[in-house]
């Protein structure tokens, strides 16, 4: 008997030009960023070499790149599900740095619970934060018709000036040199699980990993994440089959700040002494680019991820032991970014292969319909 030829979907194809599409932004980038490197480097096939293997040449620095990596797993995955439903809350930066205030005014307190108990105290009031955050614009859209893009925007300045006062005035340390909060103390800090030459690799990066399992198990394989993407393909017909859509944006914005308060906390009480920032430092607008990278799938968070931490790694690395700029980093991610919102790229080959893909079924169904009935 000959084997019945498999359909394959519209869908399956669109898949397979938007991962083709996202390598394609990948390799263009990275030549547009060697043609920089050899413009401006005196040694420049060298520092390509360096550019390309650095965070390979040694465990420290493999080390530094899984530190970087760590926070962008969890704002990563945090934007996927904002954006599986197609809200546009872009308050994930914000919401962030909220989540460190919080947790830190309780992992300061000398002797409030034995570890890990204080960690989890503190990962508790980190999520609490950034679910404020994340619910205003989203309530605000819903309640008030309030555009949802205008008011997260505006909440990251507010929040960024309200942390600048608290770290600068309430929650400063006394006397010291710094604007910085109190020392965290170990019984909230996470158990660090690698060190290398002084590179202290804490538990944040499996948690962040286990993150994106959960955030894709929730996506996937829960009603909540299928009428999630129903919302975020048409919402319209989502409310036509009974979903409400306004039930979803906030369940939705409350899982993003889950994750966005246990990495947050993950972050300071790993990485860090004190908390000591002073406004938000950019991981939720590293998060959206890998969101995209990733195609809101929280798992592709993982090697998206990687592969921002890795450049910028290399970046730092290159900086250091050349005269190249570290916003060469920067170059490479801007790169990305505009070549997989250039939705023109391949689409005419994805258009060919859709159609010479239609036909073939059609043919197929004929060539079985006439086999039947002969």
């Amino acid at each position: 008997m000959k084997k019945k030829e498999k359909y394959i979907s519209t869908t399956q194809i669109e898949k397979r030009f938007s991962l083709i599409r996202t390598a394609l932004a990948i390799v263009i980038s990275l030549l547009f960023c060697f043609l920089l490197i050899f413009i401006s480097s005196k040694q420049p096939f060298q520092d390509i070499v360096t550019f390309m293997i650095a965070p390979l040449t040694s465990p420290s620095r493999f080390c530094l790149m899984l530190l970087k990596m760590s926070p962008l797993l969890f704002t990563s995955v945090a934007v996927c599900i904002l954006f599986s439903a197609n809200t546009a809350n872009l308050a994930v930066e914000t919401a962030f740095y909220a989540a460190a205030l919080s947790s830190s005014v309780i992992s300061v307190i000398e002797g409030f619970a034995p570890a890990p108990l204080h960690f989890i105290a503190a990962a508790i009031a980190g999520c609490l934060g950034s679910i404020i955050v994340l619910l205003i614009p989203a309530v605000l859209e819903l309640k008030f018709n309030a555009n949802i893009v205008v008011s997260s925007l505006m909440l990251n300045y507010i929040i960024n000036l309200l942390g600048n006062y608290l770290i600068c005035g309430p929650l400063k340390e006394p006397g010291f040199s710094k604007e910085a909060t109190k020392l965290i103390q170990e019984s909230a800090k996470l158990p660090i699980i690698a060190n290398v030459s002084g590179q202290k690799l804490h538990l944040g990066i499996i948690i962040g990993i286990i993150c994106c399992v959960v955030g894709w198990f929730i996506i996937y394989k829960t009603n909540f994440g299928y009428e999630a993407r129903t919302v975020g393909q048409n919402p319209n017909f989502a409310k036509f089959s009974g979903i409400n859509v306004g039930k979803v944006i906030v369940i939705g914005s409350l899982i993003a700040a889950i994750f966005c308060g246990i990495g947050a906390t993950s972050e300071i009480n790993g990485y860090y002494r004190r908390m000591e920032w002073e406004g938000s430092i950019g991981y939720g607008w590293d998060g959206i680019m890998i969101a995209i990278l990733a195609n809101n799938n929280p798992l592709f968070c993982i090697p998206g991820a990687a592969f921002l931490a890795y450049i910028r790694t290399s970046a730092d690395i290159l900086n250091m032991t050349s005269n190249i700029p570290i916003e060469i980093a920067n170059v490479v991610q801007q790169v990305v970014i505009i070549m997989i919102a250039a939705k023109g790229l391949l689409s005419k080959p994805e258009k060919k292969a859709i159609i010479a893909n239609a036909k073939k079924q059609a043919e197929l169904k004929e060539k079985e319909l006439a086999e039947n009935n002969g």
